[in-house]
């Protein structure tokens, strides 16, 4: 046997994988090779979050990456691969997901910057807010009566790895819509939905 990459990120973060020509690379566990005092070759921030997956879901697991989160007993930072951009990924719901990555892109800027939601209401216009779709961010050291949701691409540039806004696509918006990939309220999120619906409404009036 010897030391191999295992098919899984999480595996070859997490344990000691092994194998050979006539075995497959996997957890050197798998292979019943352990420790000498009978225990898996395996980071202790892994073991914690399997040992205790139920009490610490949704929360960091490792203190040295910050992106890795206990999803389902797994010390895993793929918690974004089957989530929406700018969705929130984390239990508190203080991070969302940037370029497939579980983070707070508020804190680039400066550790005391938190994410939030833009009114979906322009208060000094009335109208639906064009800021609603995109990052927000408020100054977690102010007093809660003098915090304010701002733009977090105006204000403090924070952009994604493209250099443009990050999205909040999902969000719901003022008048039932929702926030698009593109970053704009719409009533249907995706394209061809729309497509099928619109032929659908047609044939119902008619």
């Amino acid at each position: 046997m010897r030391e191999c990459q295992c098919d899984a990120e999480e595996d070859n973060y997490c344990y000691l994988c092994c194998g050979n020509a006539d075995h497959q690379c996997q957890p050197a566990h798998h292979h019943n090779i352990l420790r000498p005092n009978g225990e898996r070759w395996e980071r202790e921030a892994c073991s914690r979050c399997r040992m205790h997956g139920a009490e610490l879901e949704g929360l960091p697991c490792d203190d040295t990456d910050l992106a890795r989160l206990c999803i389902s007993g797994r010390c895993s930072n793929s918690v974004c691969h089957t989530r929406q951009p700018g969705s929130f990924c984390d239990r508190k719901m203080e991070k969302i997901c940037v370029d497939n990555t579980c983070e707070n892109p508020c804190a680039r800027f400066a550790p005391h910057l938190m994410v939030c939601d833009c009114p979906a209401i322009d208060q000094d216009t009335g109208f639906a807010s064009e800021d609603r779709c995109q990052l927000c961010c408020y100054d977690f050291n102010l007093k809660p009566a003098n915090r304010r949701c701002q733009n977090a691409y105006r204000k403090y540039k924070v952009m994604d790895l493209f250099q443009k806004p990050i999205w909040r696509v999902g969000l719901e918006c003022a008048g039932g819509k929702t926030c698009n990939k593109y970053g704009v309220c719409a009533s249907c999120t995706l394209k061809y939905a729309c497509l099928l619906i619109v032929p659908f409404l047609l044939r119902v009036i008619n």
